[in-house]
């Protein structure tokens, strides 16, 4: 099982069900020689993760591609987090 194998089945289980009402969806493809990777959900447009990087058809590259967007994701989450915190001090 690789690390894209573990990302899809993320996607596929829906472990954001009690925050985003829509489905995720979890892509990798190779376009216009890069490979891409997207998490996106059905019903909110702006709730959107990507990156890409150049394409040799090495699984390093993939490999390499998968951990930045692992930590794109990652930062993602402790903004939110952070965000919510602040929210949640001003409504009391």
């Amino acid at each position: 099982m690789t690390l894209g194998d573990i990302l899809k089945m993320a996607a596929e289980r829906n472990l954001s069900k009690r925050s985003i009402d829509g489905n995720l969806k979890y892509v990798e493809m190779i376009k216009d020689g890069m490979f891409e990777i997207k998490l996106y959900s059905d019903k909110y447009e702006e709730a959107t993760l990507q990156t890409s990087v150049p394409y040799t058809g090495k699984e390093e590259d993939e490999n390499y591609a998968r951990m930045y967007f692992l930590g794109m994701l990652f930062n993602s989450a402790i903004f939110g987090m952070k965000r919510l915190r602040t929210k949640k001090q001003y409504k009391q």
